[in-house]
């Protein structure tokens, strides 16, 4: 029978390797063999580190057969943004600026992670330091939308790399980052799932910047019991009990502020009908605004967002010095922070403290706010590279959703709810800060009303 090991998902692989089904190294060399047929151009996976990867997966398969494996996914190979530092395995960042960069320790989740035994597959590819939520690299280049075989399309990003390496199988789960978006719109646009966490919750120490104020890690997979799994490891947190889960008695806000204006008639159609189908399984849906998401894109509008900001102080010397080092649409976004005075850094800081009081206020009742995690379909990615004011309009895009959780200190999922045309829609979900494992759950309630709503079909 041939193997179709691409199908299963980080748990049941983790489930067969624990009953000895498959051994580690067997299944390590199977997603290293898929990745080498199927990305022969390293647009998906920027590198393997088949080595490291080897080696673990022996170790992970000794433990299989003493049984003294270290947690469910021991032994199960994952894909790592090239923002995750490597220990002797370069890390760029998806940028020139960092050609050449070896650092000499793991990223701090990535420590936790092979501790808890997961194997390193390798870097996934990302743009200029995660600062696009487009996904597209004119260096490195750049894995098409899989959704439209005509026209070239990004995946979405920053972790772009990330969600193609868990929609094609060449990794059962990938581990993103997000700062303005860039865990949930590749997932959206690539039709699969992704986890924003709380800021603070899994350590940021080993991966290269962006705004740490608001940068978080997280998982990027095809079920929400691997996203589970993956935070609960990276975090040192319990996972949360997905068994049972239920939409009885939930409360959601379909947030209108924002969403109303920004997200064309096909998805939010589609988005009407997913919530009919989690009404219709015992959610009670309550439709209105919340005007801190307009509140906060209003005070960034006039002060400066985080990831410019602080994305100008980290970079924007280096920038200056090496222009051509770095994509131009990006570089000019990074050193349009120096319009910005300590006044803006400042009355920004105190204004994102406001409204986040503000917010919880707002929302006190309800279990979830949600709405589209997109609004709009992915662009072409060729007109991204004729006309930078044209690259930065939709970049803006893509994040103008998705920010509005890293902004206001929230978690929150995306998840497919149907397909306008031929393009998936992605459903967001937000929760409170540290509510990940409350959060999960009802992602998984919601995922199983919707799932056996298309298996109807």
């Amino acid at each position: 029978m041939t193997k179709e090991w691409h199908h299963l998902s980080a748990l049941e692989l983790g489930r067969k390797i624990e009953q000895q089904e498959i051994d580690p190294v067997d299944l390590t060399q199977y997603f290293l063999d898929r990745i080498k047929k199927n990305d022969p151009d390293h647009k998906i996976f920027v590198r393997l580190t088949e080595e490291r990867a080897l080696t673990e997966a022996k170790a992970a398969s000794h433990r299989a057969k003493t049984k003294t494996r270290r947690s469910p996914l021991d032994g199960v190979p994952i894909s790592w943004k090239d923002l995750f530092d490597t220990a002797g395995i370069k890390t760029e960042a998806g940028t020139q600026l960092l050609e050449g960069r070896v650092p000499e320790e793991d990223a701090e989740c990535l420590k936790r992670a092979t501790l808890a035994g997961l194997v390193c597959l390798g870097k996934t590819n990302m743009p200029d330091l995660a600062f696009s939520g487009l996904g597209n690299n004119p260096w490195t280049g750049t894995g098409a939308n899989p959704f439209d075989t005509e026209v070239e399309r990004v995946p979405g990003g920053s972790s772009s790399g990330a969600a193609l390496s868990v929609h094609h199988g060449l990794a059962p789960a990938a581990i993103g980052s997000d700062t303005a978006g860039s865990v949930r719109i590749p997932a959206a646009w690539c039709g699969i799932k992704g986890l924003k966490t709380t800021h603070g919750l899994i350590s940021l120490k080993g991966s290269v910047p962006l705004s740490p104020a608001q940068d978080t890690v997280g998982p990027l997979t095809t079920n929400f019991g691997d996203a589970n799994i993956l935070c609960s490891i990276m975090s040192g947190k319990p996972a949360a009990d997905l068994t049972g889960v239920s939409l009885k008695g939930c409360r959601i806000l379909k947030a209108t502020t924002v969403f109303e204006d920004l997200v064309i008639p096909e998805f939010k159609t589609v988005i009407d009908q997913a919530l009919t189908k989690l009404a219709a399984a015992g959610a009670e849906i309550v439709e209105g605004p919340v005007p801190a998401f307009k509140d906060v894109l209003n005070l960034c509008n006039q002060h400066g967002y985080p990831g410019m900001l602080e994305g100008y102080a980290l970079w924007g010397d280096l920038i200056r010095e090496k222009p051509d080092r770095i994509y131009s649409a990006i570089g000019k976004r990074f050193l349009a922070g120096e319009k910005f005075s300590a006044e803006d850094v400042l009355k920004l800081q105190f204004g994102l403290e406001k409204l986040h009081a503000e917010y919880l206020e707002q929302v006190k009742g309800f279990d979830l706010v949600v709405g589209a995690t997109q609004p709009d379909i992915p662009p072409e990615l060729d007109k991204l590279y004729e006309d930078d004011d044209f690259y930065i309009e939709k970049a803006l895009m893509s994040i103008s959703l998705t920010r509005l959780a890293n902004l206001l200190g929230l978690c929150a999922t995306t998840q497919p709810a149907g397909f306008a045309g031929k393009f998936p829609v992605g459903l967001m979900l937000m929760a409170l800060p540290f509510q990940e494992n409350k959060l999960l759950r009802l992602s998984e309630a919601v995922d199983i009303v919707l799932s056996e709503n298309m298996h109807k079909k």
